[in-house]
């Protein structure tokens, strides 16, 4: 779509389009990411989370089928309260003409949350990873698809969550070869997997957003700066309702 203005505002202007030697027009105009906008086809991509036969929660697409998606899994978006998944395409064959990335599903527009879904031979849900280019998710994402999840009865002790975003997992590869400096190189987010139950997952994100709400990290921050502090400095800091003072004026008295 931005390229597509972009082209357009240069054939306004006369211009001819790009056509560089290290990238031909030609390859430029092969190599693209499907974007879809037609309503019909985006509900071609719906998944449903449902109870199975045996009182689990499994996954159906739009036939009814459970979904198997292999140990690679299924790039998903959650939408107005709607799961659309599909294998990922990352590159151009005879049978496929395009890519299809997180993206494709909504031409790009903003998701609730965005991802990579695992399931097993029997449609039950094992691995979520937030891992996507495009929308690079966040912790309302994961929250979003974890509430999502659970108010469809899925257990969240039943599977993993890759947390590596979360909890600022370095990437890093360091190589010391024979008589040489030190290789840095950067491994995949597969290669770098930290994977927690979602129930763990659920329990940190609700409990960090409590102590946002309740102001603790500013507390904590302005702990801190304080140089040597003893215990009556910080509580006096921190006290900003006033309960430490009325309990030592208490005590006091």
């Amino acid at each position: 779509m931005f390229f597509d203005w972009l082209d357009s505002k240069g054939e306004a202007a006369g211009q001819p389009l790009p056509n560089l030697d290290d990238c031909p027009r030609s390859q430029l105009d092969s190599d693209t990411v499907l974007y879809i906008t037609n309503h019909d086809v985006q509900d071609k991509y719906k998944l449903e989370v449902r109870i199975c036969d045996n009182g689990k929660s499994c996954i159906y697409d739009r036939h009814g089928h459970k979904v198997c998606t292999g140990q690679e899994g299924w790039i998903f978006v959650l939408r107005d309260q709607e799961l659309y998944g599909a294998q990922k395409v990352t590159s151009i064959t005879g049978k496929s003409k395009q890519r299809f990335h997180h993206s494709s599903f909504f031409g790009g527009k903003a998701v609730a949350a965005a991802g990579i879904v695992v399931t097993n031979e029997f449609g039950r849900l094992t691995r979520l990873y937030p891992h996507s280019g495009h929308y690079r998710p966040g912790e309302p994402h994961m929250q979003r698809m974890l509430y999502f999840l659970q108010q469809r009865g899925v257990e969240l002790a039943s599977f993993e969550v890759d947390t590596q975003q979360l909890f600022h997992v370095s990437r890093e590869n360091k190589i010391v070869p024979k008589g040489g400096a030190v290789e840095v190189t950067k491994k995949s987010k597969m290669e770098s997997l930290h994977l927690q139950t979602a129930a763990t997952v659920a329990n940190y994100l609700a409990h960090k957003a409590l102590m946002l709400g309740n102001s603790v990290f500013g507390q904590l921050h302005k702990i801190r700066k304080m140089i040597s502090p003893k215990v009556t400095e910080i509580l006096e800091e921190v006290d900003e309702g006033g309960l430490w003072n009325r309990v030592r004026r208490e005590f006091q008295g």
